[in-house]
């Protein structure tokens, strides 16, 4: 049975995911406002496969502790660790007037991030054993 504390996560993630690809356009969303969109996906995304795992997300938006406690689960999350670079923008990149954008590539992580919520989604809905 799914936890209705990660599927709510999940939905929350599926919304922050829309809200960064619309503002995917360089030519009108700075990389900030975006990449916090995104970054905030993956976030609830890998508390939602913490929490459908049992474990208790810790209440920080560093991606790479999310990662590392779910490799300590013993979850495939190699195809994803990437997403880490995205950490940044929770928190830093925010107070900054003037960041220096990282040119990350949106169209490709957008869809690295879809790929992430459709795994993740597949684990708690019971489609998947991973």
């Amino acid at each position: 049975m799914a936890s209705p504390e990660a599927l709510n996560m999940l939905q929350i993630a599926k919304a922050d995911l829309d809200t960064a690809i619309a503002s995917s356009d360089p030519t009108i969303f700075r990389e900030t406002a975006w990449g916090f969109w995104l970054q905030q996906s993956v976030e609830k995304t890998l508390k939602a496969w913490l929490l459908e795992l049992g474990s208790t997300p810790p209440l920080s938006h560093d991606l790479t502790r999310l990662l590392k406690l779910l490799l300590e689960q013993n979850v495939e999350i190699e195809k994803f660790l990437e997403l880490d670079q995205l950490t940044d923008y929770a928190v830093q990149f925010r107070y900054d007037a003037d960041p220096t954008p990282l040119g990350l590539n949106r169209i490709a992580l957008n869809q690295q991030v879809q790929i992430l919520i459709d795994q993740v989604e597949a684990v708690v809905t019971g489609s998947t054993k991973s």
